[in-house]
């Protein structure tokens, strides 16, 4: 099989959570301080916080939204040859608003996770934590959607390798514009 082919069905699969990490930024962006209330409300557990201010109910909902919103699009999507070919996922089989809520709630509660153990590292928000950074939200979501569909582990790491390479690359250009303090 072609690697091009197999790096568009990694991306094509995993495209919600993608979106649903992505989206909080965004929403922060257009939204400015309105609706951050974080997702811990500010508790500290043994005197740190227990997510941070960064986490909010906001993002969460932002990035549930997104999820489900590409979810379905690639449902639309899917009655055309070529996508059908490049899908992992059978979407005439599956409800696209509760696999987007999959994806989108599984990849922001891998983020938290993560979010969680940085804040009992001592490791502030927005401080680089690598290689968890760029797989946190890809953990969440593949153990979300696992209840719905089980890949092959050729597929997961397939996913696991090309989607952090494409995560540095974005956050590059979203540094370069302005858009991110850190490069990665």
């Amino acid at each position: 099989m072609n690697l091009v082919f197999v790096v568009g069905q990694c991306i094509w699969y995993i495209l919600p959570a993608y979106v649903a990490n992505m989206a909080p930024l965004l929403a922060a962006m257009a939204m400015k301080d309105r609706f951050a209330v974080p997702l811990d409300f500010n508790r500290k557990l043994a005197g740190r916080p227990i997510l941070g201010t960064n986490k909010t109910y906001r993002g969460l909902i932002a990035g549930i939204l997104g999820a489900t919103l590409v979810s379905c699009l690639q449902t639309r999507l899917y009655a055309y040859p070529p996508v059908k070919s490049l899908s992992l996922l059978a979407y005439d089989k599956v409800n696209c608003a509760w696999w987007g809520f999959l994806m989108g709630f599984g990849a922001l509660c891998g983020d938290a996770a993560k979010s969680f153990v940085k804040r009992r590292r001592d490791i502030p928000p927005g401080h680089s934590w690598r290689p968890f950074d760029q797989v946190d939200f890809l953990l969440g979501a593949l153990l979300f959607t696992s209840i719905v569909v089980v890949l092959p582990l050729s597929v997961i790491a397939g996913i696991l390798i090309v989607m952090p390479c494409i995560k540095i690359v974005v956050a590059h250009v979203g540094y370069w514009l302005g858009l991110r303090k850190t490069k990665w």
